[in-house]
């Protein structure tokens, strides 16, 4: 009677061996190719195709069960990538988008690298659908039981839709989410007015400049990064609005005609 679970054994331990040589075959044909790159292109080019054949294999490896770590593991490696602002100059910041395609797909419940995502893909890479397919990807799987201000990534894609795409809809549509999640938790349900609030301020005015103002300013204090922050100043003061530094390095904004 033992025949059965030693046949079924033996398919998963065949499949399992099957699936890592498969992997270990891709590994070795990624590395020939990293290899050729190394000897072929000079910093910080070499290294920028370095990274992206180390993200196809790692793409092409199972997980064995261990996606979270591995999506912890490439979201560091993330914030090396991005955080090495001498490269990015050179040669800008298009594998953002894949470090954090992967890191979501392997652990959709990880918040906090989605967090990064608008600064990343929509403003540095200028693909602010992209940005929102993933930012969309953590909403799917998580609630607010599980991380109380997922609500900031119906924010965030609100603001990729209201100001980089001019989808007043689909802002609106955003706000009244980011409003529904943040009125289920007990911490951050003051909050859902204030989205309420803007996603009315577009129904009655698109144009309206003091919802471009609040996004511009939720833009500038979600933001990770200096770049992103820049350009949200720079947005608020074409906007006309107030920018006050403060002496403890802090800053205020007051809307236009205040």
């Amino acid at each position: 009677m033992t025949v059965q679970p030693l046949s079924t054994w033996n398919a998963t331990r065949v499949s399992l061996i099957t699936a890592t040589l498969g992997a270990m075959a891709a590994v070795g044909l990624q590395w020939g190719r990293l290899e050729q790159v190394m000897y072929e292109q000079p910093e910080p080019v070499q290294e920028e195709q370095r990274l992206e054949l180390q993200l196809a294999v790692l793409e092409q490896l199972p997980s064995f069960g261990f996606d979270n770590a591995i999506a912890s593991w490439i979201f560091l490696q993330y914030l090396q990538y991005f955080g090495n602002q001498d490269a990015r100059d050179i040669t800008g910041c298009r594998l953002n988008s894949v470090y954090l395609d992967q890191v979501t797909q392997r652990d959709p419940r990880f918040f906090i690298p989605y967090i990064f995502v608008p600064g990343g893909v929509s403003y540095c890479q200028g693909e602010p659908l992209k940005s929102i397919e993933l930012l969309e990807r953590g909403l799917e799987a998580i609630t607010p039981d599980i991380q109380e201000n997922v609500f900031v990534l119906a924010l965030l894609k609100a603001l990729d839709r209201f100001l980089l795409l001019g989808d007043i809809p689909g802002a609106i549509a955003a706000y009244e989410r980011a409003a529904d999640l943040a009125a289920a938790t007990e911490t951050y349900a003051s909050f859902a007015p204030y989205y309420r609030r803007t996603a009315q301020w577009l129904r009655d005015n698109p144009d309206s400049l003091q919802a471009r103002f609040i996004g511009w300013q939720d833009v500038f204090f979600n933001a990770t990064d200096e770049t992103v922050q820049e350009r949200a100043i720079a947005e608020l003061e074409a906007l006309g609005a107030e920018v006050i530094r403060r002496d403890d390095g802090s800053i205020e904004f007051r809307p236009p005609g205040n």
